[in-house]
């Protein structure tokens, strides 16, 4: 009888973070429709099992009919590939690659050595379709979304629609340890928090997101009544006191959002609950829908801003004003829900004195509403698919010819390495400094928070920014929380 098992595998994002690992939806939504057509699924996530060979050797004992790697552009690569040459050195299972960047580049991918098959775009039936074909013993010609090498021939056939959600199978959450997503939220007040997916997608236009690209500009989600459905087994289930709604753009439809709000209080689920909004959504919300997100266990939401320049907002088509920021700040701080901020600069095309009408901005948030939070400005990063990348390409920029090199184009890289030719030196160092600087804005050590937020200071009042020590980052804050 043909084997029935299969291995489906999260290469970890960054092996030296701290925050607490992210539920592997991907790979859940995937393993959905090959339980309920009788596969023995294996859930590997290397974010909680870090020495995943014992667990991996297990899996290939069983003789899987194909071993699934999902993967986002950047580190998670390099880690998937040393996965995959893993299982080609104990088993001879297929390998199926999927994720963002095979979506953004399957060929590419494909000819890849540790690549047998690549699955674009939402995977749950391509890959249903792709395993019962090998387990089959058939050729997987035909199928759409899958991509292969045949002689030195790209094979494949495009993308189908986009799936429905309220017509896919139960999320099969025995395949993991839920207990080691569910996490404490000190700053939320939450001893049980854990993250759910009502929706997929986003309408807007933003240069810079690969969402636009793989989604088609298009948003689906969940009816209320059934997004509720999923919320409250979730918090029964898992006993939770706290929700994420991990999603691209959970408020793209005000009127399911209020939906479920007014249901959430209706039925008394006493939970508190956080998510992303829309700076311009924010702007145009009324008091009482509000209040009603307040009422409903909202305590926290993020915005991302990206820029403090109206150009730089306008070149990236955020379709927001630092004015409708600086207004929502205020909004969010008087409705009693706590703020979140996120920042990004070295864009290309963007000024040193841009850069630094995005510090001002964040130190206009800090002034309006010191509880608000600004975590950190990421770095642009020129990922595949996005609009911005023909900028990118004219201003110098050249994407990788081999998968493995697309290690560097990862947003946790310093803006000092040579993936970003649109900044000159100076660019990338004052970048740097900002990111350290913000990353210690809210330190909790009292005299590193006040070291830095002198400098900051300093920096704010300078037209070209400030140059820090060189030596590496963790030395210098441990010195200056001893005092030397």
């Amino acid at each position: 009888m043909a084997s029935k098992s299969v291995l489906l595998f999260r290469p970890i994002y960054d092996p030296e973070s701290a925050s607490a690992p992210a539920t592997p939806w991907g790979l859940l939504y995937v393993a959905a429709p090959l339980v309920a057509h009788g596969f023995d699924i294996t859930i590997i996530d290397e974010s909680v099992t870090p020495d995943y060979q014992e667990c991996v050797r297990a899996a290939l004992d069983k003789y899987p009919v194909a071993v699934g790697i999902s993967a986002m552009t950047g580190r998670q690569i390099g880690f998937g590939l040393a996965f995959a040459q893993f299982v080609r050195k104990h088993g001879n299972a297929p390998i199926v690659w999927g994720g963002i960047h095979p979506t953004m580049k399957p060929e590419q991918t494909a000819r890849h050595g540790l690549v047998d098959y690549v699955v674009v775009n939402e995977g749950e039936q391509p890959f249903l379709e792709l395993v019962e074909r090998l387990a089959q013993g058939k050729e997987p010609d035909g199928i759409p979304g899958v991509y292969f090498v045949r002689n030195g021939a790209i094979c494949g056939e495009p993308p189908r629609d986009f799936v429905d959600l309220a017509a896919l199978p139960p999320i099969p959450f025995d395949l993991l340890d839920v207990e080691r997503y569910i996490v404490r939220r000190p700053d939320l007040g939450a001893e049980r928090s854990f993250e759910i997916c009502t929706s997929r997608g986003c309408p807007h236009r933003c240069a810079f997101c690969y969402i636009q690209s793989v989604h088609k500009s298009r948003w689906r989600s969940l009816d209320a009544d059934a997004a509720f459905r999923q919320l409250s087994g979730h918090v029964e289930r898992f006993d939770l006191d706290c929700v994420v709604f991990r999603e691209d753009n959970f408020f793209a439809d005000r009127r399911r959002v209020e939906q479920l709000a007014q249901r959430m209080v209706d039925e008394r689920l006493d939970i508190k609950w956080t998510a992303s909004c829309r700076i311009d959504y924010f702007a145009k919300y009324t008091a009482e829908f509000v209040d009603l997100l307040r009422r409903s266990g909202c305590v926290l939401l993020t915005f991302g801003v990206e820029s403090g320049s109206a150009r730089i907002l306008d070149f990236i088509k955020k379709d927001i004003t630092p004015d409708m920021v600086r207004e929502v700040v205020q909004k969010v701080k008087d409705s009693g829900i706590r703020g979140t901020y996120h920042f990004m600069g070295g864009f290309p095309t963007e000024t040193a004195g841009e850069l630094l009408d995005t510090c001002q901005l964040i130190e206009d948030i800090r002034r309006i509403a010191p509880e608000a939070v600004v975590r950190e400005m990421s770095a642009y990063t020129a990922y595949p698919g996005v609009e911005l990348i023909q900028t990118c390409k004219e201003l110098g920029h050249r994407e990788p010819d081999q998968l493995e090199d697309w290690l560097d184009i990862d947003f946790r890289e310093d803006p000092r390495n040579s993936r970003r030719p649109w900044l000159n030196e100076s660019q990338s160092r004052l970048l740097s400094n900002i990111q350290f600087l913000i990353a210690r804005l809210n330190h909790k050590n009292s005299a590193m928070r006040a070291w830095t937020r002198r400098r900051w200071r300093q920096m704010l009042a300078s037209e070209l920014g400030i140059a820090l020590p060189e030596r590496p980052a963790i030395e210098f804050a441990k010195r200056m929380i001893r005092g030397r």
